[in-house]
């Protein structure tokens, strides 16, 4: 692996972190110069992500499961979906098994019905996970 050319991140060998009830996460790469990062994240059927507000624009990719999205719709797997910066998502119940990639260019708030912060899921949040699995620092 050389900083120099970039670097494959072996996505298998990561574990999964818990998130929310029944949601887990991988934590793929973080960028503490930036705030950005990249996550896989898997909810299983009857699991809940809290509503929350993205403080930077994301992307997604759903790899497996549909569902609909209370503010950006249905989606499936092949779907791309794009979240805007200050954008606020109310709780999202998964109905069935779904895996999707978040390519974050920054962190997200999850907040209570007032709007006021509960918990970030920032670069430090996810390299603390990480780092309590044994995973190395992701980079």
């Amino acid at each position: 692996m050389t900083k120099h050319g970039g670097d494959t991140i072996k996505c298998d060998a990561l574990p999964w972190l818990p998130l929310a009830p029944k949601v887990f996460i991988k934590v793929i790469k973080t960028v503490p110069e930036t705030g950005a990062f990249s996550v896989m994240i898997r909810a299983e059927a009857g699991g809940v992500l809290p509503r929350h507000k993205h403080l930077d624009a994301a992307e997604i990719y759903i790899f497996k499961g549909a569902g609909k999205h209370p503010q950006t719709g249905a989606f499936e797997p092949g779907d791309y979906v794009s979240e805007t910066k200050d954008a606020i998502h109310d709780p999202l119940h998964f109905k069935e098994d779904t895996e999707l990639l978040m390519i974050s260019q920054g962190p997200s708030a999850f907040i209570d019905d007032k709007d006021q912060t509960l918990y970030m899921m920032d670069v430090a949040m996810l390299q603390n996970l990480a780092a309590s699995a044994g995973q190395p620092r992701p980079s």
